[in-house]
């Protein structure tokens, strides 16, 4: 590894030590939370095929996992960091800046379900990540309106839980379980983007938490 990647990945154990000490992450070792990106990584080069760079839209960023290693590892990717937290948000944007990659990321302080009714991330991204965002019901509906036709959300899941995206009303949002990974000491359900989204969905910020799909 050369100086100027050994100085990168300390500024970025900082900042991830940073949002541990701020209770944006939870309290597991850093090489944990590394670990479980580096899945998420796994899963967009397993189904991104050869494509050499794209579009992500990470949910719920918080203190930046997956995110900001994403943003590390795919150098050629451009990303949206979605946080409705003002004060997370504003912690995000600060990385971005010691990182230097504000050119091909842009962090938005708002809720995910009115970014995914504006005609500007609408229907963007090929990948939509999520770790910690919420229920499949809230996280599917939240996030379908995102994505390109035929494109992928890869969220982390817990252990043992291969049978959460089972239910009828998961079409409603145009996607489908594809494919469930275990990936290091993490597990991961892709959902692909095969039809249209209800024109319902996303409902207004809150519903889907109060009154989930399934």
């Amino acid at each position: 590894m050369c100086n100027s990647q050994t100085s990168r990945v300390k500024v970025l154990i900082e900042i991830l030590d940073k949002a541990q000490k701020l209770n944006f992450l939870g309290n597991a070792p850093i090489t944990d939370h590394v670990k479980n990106a580096n899945g998420f990584l796994e899963a967009i080069r397993t189904f991104s095929k050869d494509n050499q760079y794209g579009n992500i839209i990470d949910i719920g960023s918080g203190g930046g996992v997956p995110a900001l290693i994403l943003i590390e590892k795919l150098e050629n990717w451009s990303f949206v960091l979605l946080e409705r937290k003002q004060k997370r948000a504003e912690f995000l944007t600060q990385a971005i800046r010691a990182l230097d990659v504000s050119e091909r990321v842009e962090v938005v302080c708002d809720e995910v379900e009115n970014v995914a009714r504006s005609m500007d991330y609408m229907y963007t991204a090929d990948f939509v990540t999520a770790r910690a965002f919420g229920p499949p019901a809230v996280t599917a509906e939240c996030a379908c309106r995102l994505l390109k036709r035929n494109k992928f959300l890869v969220v982390s899941e817990p252990p043992n839980s291969e049978n959460r995206w089972v239910d009828g009303n998961l079409a409603s949002t145009g996607l489908s379980a594809v494919k469930y990974l275990k990936l290091g000491i993490s597990s991961f359900q892709v959902l692909q983007l095969t039809n249209q989204p209800s024109d319902k969905l996303p409902r207004r910020p809150g519903i889907p938490r109060k009154r989930p799909l399934w």
